[in-house]
């Protein structure tokens, strides 16, 4: 009995420990990262110095694939041109959302989050279903944009050009991603001390000198954030370009996809994917050299 006593008091001072409990609370969210994100991480490393004929994995040790990959300019010259969209969409992002995030945070009293609600209101429609709305009721050849351009008889026969191209993969982005960008932004104008904003105003600013030295760099770490919202999964984005892209509007991810599925080339595959994460860690890495950690996640 002594004995079993022993035993549970050992076990109860194990789990009374700070670090042990919070060790405790974190391990369903450890074991899940571990799992679903480290796991398949690991494996496509290893996969990527594999081999495969015809439909048969190889487990040997091989370079081939990176060789491949830096050997064709194809794939790096796509990988900077999904980088290269990545940016404009981020851009025309921050370049949208920030304003509205400006006027619901300084202009807005009563309103403002009824207003922030209702901008989230095109994430209750699945995205597949937007995407669908724009390729075959919006752009299309019969659809609301050239039906509506031949009416005012501002073209004679429909546009062509307006699908299968870059710059439309781009402009859908960009109106998916806009609402969801501006939660950090207006989170961080929000904690802005608006006594700041009168001292300025106090010592002589102009309103726009109070901007550009008060509120843009206090609201940083929020376009930070965005910008890594955006930028992030813009770059691996492929279900779009896939859509409305065409093979003008193809981006870095198709390929990747295509490797998986269509030619059943697993290693290569693996090894694409691989070097676009080392690109955006990198892209990542110097976008936090410019803000700390802490600041960020203030403005979440």
């Amino acid at each position: 009995m002594k004995d079993n006593n022993t035993v549970k008091e050992r076990v109860l001072n194990f789990f009374r420990g700070e670090k042990r409990s919070i060790l405790l609370i974190l391990s369903p969210s450890l074991l899940w990262y571990m799992v679903f994100l480290m796991a398949p991480l690991v494996l496509m490393v290893v996969l990527s110095f594999w081999r495969m004929e015809d439909v048969h994995l190889i487990p040997t040790f091989v370079l081939d694939n990176y060789i491949r990959f830096f050997t064709d300019p194809t794939y790096s010259r796509l990988l900077l041109k999904s980088i290269g969209m990545a940016g404009a969409v981020t851009a025309g992002c921050v370049g949208l959302g920030y304003p509205i995030a400006y006027y619901l945070s300084f202009k807005t009293r009563i309103s403002k989050y009824t207003l922030l609600c209702l901008l989230m209101g095109p994430y209750l429609t699945s995205y597949v279903i937007q995407i669908f709305a724009w390729r075959h009721l919006i752009l299309s050849y019969g659809g609301i944009v050239n039906t509506l351009l031949m009416n005012l008889g501002l073209i004679r026969e429909p546009l062509t050009w307006i699908m299968n191209n870059q710059y439309v993969v781009i402009f859908i982005l960009i109106q998916s991603w806009t609402p969801w960008i501006v939660l950090p932004m207006f989170a961080s104008l929000e904690k802005i001390d608006k006594s700041l904003l009168e001292a300025a105003a106090d010592l002589g600013a102009s309103p726009m000198q109070t901007f550009l030295k008060v509120t843009l760099p206090l609201s940083m770490p929020g376009v930070l954030v965005a910008v890594l919202f955006v930028l992030i999964p813009s770059v691996g984005e492929f279900v779009t370009p896939s859509w409305v892209g065409g093979p003008g509007g193809y981006m870095y991810a198709n390929i990747i996809q295509a490797s998986f599925h269509r030619g059943l080339h697993w290693p290569f595959g693996s090894t694409l994917t691989i070097m676009m994460l080392i690109v955006t860690l990198g892209i990542v890495f110097v976008l936090l050299k410019k803000v700390s950690w802490e600041q960020i996640m203030e403005s979440l």
